[in-house]
């Protein structure tokens, strides 16, 4: 496989799309043909000792060697070949690297009946869709969103079979940075905008991002064909909402009131929203002919709103004092873990198989928790699909093929998805 079509987008997820990488900037041009030459000791046609009628153009056999001097018919000059217009390599699709990631995950305590005390049967379909427009050689656009679909009655769902949407972002990527120790980095920024229930309910606005993605590639990776990938992602945002705390979900023509109770306004009380999130990833893919196992681990650092502990006095000569936050750490640490095989079935359909998992790192208890597997958390196992959609339209067209065609790996992670 060209090391340009690999890694012209690899470079995300954080990602990650992995994506990117997420990694995704592609080189969609294919190698120009070339014609063999000639084998320098071939057979002739005919047998040594045949005939051969002269040709009209042929010079005399005194032209071979000696002096003659008779003139002979005049040897008539070789018309030159008529020179070959160079191949115009095609112009790049500026759509190349889009990519529908379609995956069905299962809950493992839907099977493992005594997994956990509380069980929690899930099943869900998932669809992200993760559009790429490249502007330049230097520039390109990456969207991303989700939908999501649960087939059973779970707790991560308001009703059952509902369908929810995920966040929309964009970014644009600058990938003219220059290389440096085989590693290519690219930058980013983005916006993020508030499309889920959950983003909804904090009372989000936007979010802005600015992303760093580093790609380095590895040849010969134990195995003459064996492909080593290696994908780092950091990044910043910085939320902006409408109040610091989650809302309820509707508005109404009211104030809210609770009979002298308190927390009964059109705010919530408990876990405050971020303020500013770090996080960083990395991603290992391998590659060994058709098949491509991957590892991807994230972990983000929320700083949330602090409030203070002011004194509300109550009813008669009682004073309480307000307790905003239902913990009382200022930053919320959360870990996500995935990893896959991909089998390439064509140049534009990858089927993948993996497991993920995400968890915050502390238990209830204030201990670290496995950032890797835990049966009390929710862990999934999953079968997906990776479409290039540009790979199929050039297959639809009647091209497509290996030279210079983005292979549709999975560079995003299943769950989280980079761009």
């Amino acid at each position: 496989m060209k090391r340009g079509t690999k890694f012209g987008a690899l470079g995300l997820v954080v990602a990650l799309s992995a994506a990117s990488s997420n990694a995704f900037a592609q080189d969609t041009q294919p190698a120009s043909p070339t014609t063999p030459p000639a084998a320098s000791g071939a057979a002739p046609t005919t047998a040594p000792d045949a005939q051969q009628p002269p040709a009209d153009n042929a010079a005399p056999a005194s032209a071979s060697g000696g002096i003659s001097l008779g003139t002979g018919a005049p040897k008539k000059d070789a018309p030159a070949e008529a020179k070959k217009e160079p191949e115009k390599k095609p112009k790049p699709r500026p759509f190349a690297g889009t990519q529908v990631f379609l995956m069905n995950s299962l809950n493992t305590a839907t099977v493992v009946q005594d997994q956990n005390q509380y069980r929690n049967p899930t099943f869900e379909t998932a669809a992200f869709i993760l559009p790429r427009y490249t502007i330049n050689k230097d520039w390109q656009l990456r969207g991303r969103t989700t939908i999501n679909y649960e087939w059973t009655n779970s707790d991560s769902t308001q009703t059952r079979n509902e369908i929810r949407f995920g966040d929309t972002g964009l970014q644009l990527f600058y990938r003219g940075i220059p290389a440096f120790a085989g590693i290519k980095p690219q930058i980013a920024i983005g916006l993020t905008a508030p499309t889920s229930p959950e983003s909804r309910a904090r009372t989000m606005i936007v979010t802005p991002a600015l992303t760093l993605q580093l790609a380095k590639a590895f040849e010969h990776f134990i195995t003459k064909d064996g492909e080593l990938d290696i994908l780092a992602f950091g990044a910043y945002s910085h939320p902006f909402y409408t109040n610091t705390t989650s809302g309820i979900r509707g508005d109404a023509p009211y104030q809210r009131q609770c009979g002298g109770g308190f927390g009964c306004g059109d705010q919530l009380t408990g876990v405050a929203n971020a303020s500013d999130i770090l996080s960083w990833s990395a991603i290992i893919a391998t590659s060994f002919g058709p098949f491509s196992p991957a590892a991807w681990f994230n972990m983000s650092h929320q700083f949330v709103y602090t409030f203070d502990k002011d004194t509300i006095q109550g009813p008669g000569s009682a004073t309480y004092t307000a307790g905003r936050l239902s913990d009382p750490s200022t930053v919320r640490t959360a870990t996500y873990f995935s990893f896959w095989l991909d089998y390439e079935a064509t140049h534009w359909l990858t089927a993948e198989v993996g497991y993920f998992m995400s968890r915050n790192i502390l238990r209830a208890d204030g201990t670290y928790g496995n950032p890797f597997f835990d049966r009390n958390q929710d862990m999934r196992v999953y079968l997906g699909a990776n479409i290039n959609i540009d790979n199929l339209a050039k297959a639809i067209e009647g091209e497509g093929g290996e030279g210079g065609v983005i292979r549709a790996k999975n560079r995003t992670g299943p769950a989280l998805g980079a761009y």
